[in-house]
């Protein structure tokens, strides 16, 4: 990443995230001036899934042909840079791995909880954080990064915070602050699982108590979900609020025995003394120490078990 100190820093943007997507992160500063749009841009949208201005954002080192937002819209609906396919997104029920948000604001009410702040882990052009803010006025920060298209500039322009921030950073956020955590199709088995588990535990760090994790179609070998993703997502101690699987339908998932997750989970306000006990350590310790209390007499066993 060599550069000229003062002058136009060269269009090495793809290099920089290679970097930080192994483990370069965060890059060192530099003294030099990043390309900009030639004109300024208009006003924030009040609809944030009306069409994305053009000429608003520099996308010529992506490799589609026109250099425009609506290149990326016309290449695959999944991407979500097309507006007319984003605006129903997350609104509807089709099959049980769906959670709309007015259910998910609905199952907070019913709780007592409310959705205020919460972080989308991998959230792409923006529009589960567009919809928050539309249908329940939730702030809704956005982690992603590009990986050869505008994913960045589509949430930037749509009025929407992305953070371009890789999976194993310590999340941008401080302790306790969010009530809501989504991990969207970024979050899936191609993961380590040491580096899951450190993402579920940094997500626990920053949700509140009573907050949920929302795991949104995270897929998985079906074998491995019942010996390694379940019990691991278990050692969290969370409420299960939703809990549905699916098989993956695609090509990919037919071959591989992939399974689709979608799980609604609870942070408890305080860790539950249930919870504590199932630990397998804790468990032996408890049989061992009341198989001993029980030997001794009874004012021994008041003694031993705190009581008197």
């Amino acid at each position: 990443m060599n550069y000229t100190p003062f002058s136009p820093c060269p269009d090495d943007s793809q290099l920089a995230e290679d970097l930080i997507l192994r483990g370069c992160h965060p890059l060192p500063r530099r003294r030099c001036f990043s390309k900009t749009p030639p004109s300024l841009p208009p006003p924030l949208p009040s609809d944030p899934f009306s069409p994305l201005p053009e000429k608003t954002a520099v996308l010529n080192h992506y490799p589609c042909k026109t250099k425009t937002f609506s290149c990326f819209a016309g290449l695959k609906p999944e991407m979500g840079f097309d507006m007319r396919i984003e605006k129903s997104r997350f609104l509807t029920y089709r099959t049980d791995l769906d959670l709309p948000i007015p259910q998910l604001i609905q199952l907070a009410k019913s709780s007592n909880s409310v959705i205020r702040l919460g972080l989308d882990i991998g959230g792409g052009t923006g529009t589960f954080a567009a919809q928050m803010k539309l249908e329940n006025n939730a702030t809704v920060v956005t982690t992603t990064m590009n990986l050869g298209a505008p994913y960045s500039e589509a949430a930037a322009v749509r009025g929407m915070v992305a953070l371009h921030a890789p999976l194993q950073q310590r999340l941008p956020v401080f302790d306790g602050t969010m009530d809501l955590v989504r991990c969207g199709h970024a979050v899936n088995r191609w993961i380590p699982v040491t580096a899951m588990e450190f993402l579920f535990f940094d997500v626990d760090r920053v949700l509140r108590g009573g907050g949920y994790l929302l795991l949104d179609r995270f897929f998985s070998k079906n074998s491995d979900l019942e010996k390694v993703y379940a019990p691991l997502i278990g050692k969290l101690g969370y409420k299960k609020v939703k809990w549905a699987v699916a098989n993956k339908g695609d090509a990919s998932g037919i071959k591989n025995g992939e399974v689709y997750l979608t799980a609604l989970l609870q942070k408890p306000l305080v860790l539950h003394a249930s919870f504590l006990i199932s630990s397998p350590f804790v468990e032996t310790f408890l049989q061992g120490f009341f198989s001993y209390c029980t030997t001794k007499s009874a004012i021994h066993l008041l003694s031993c078990c705190g009581w008197i």
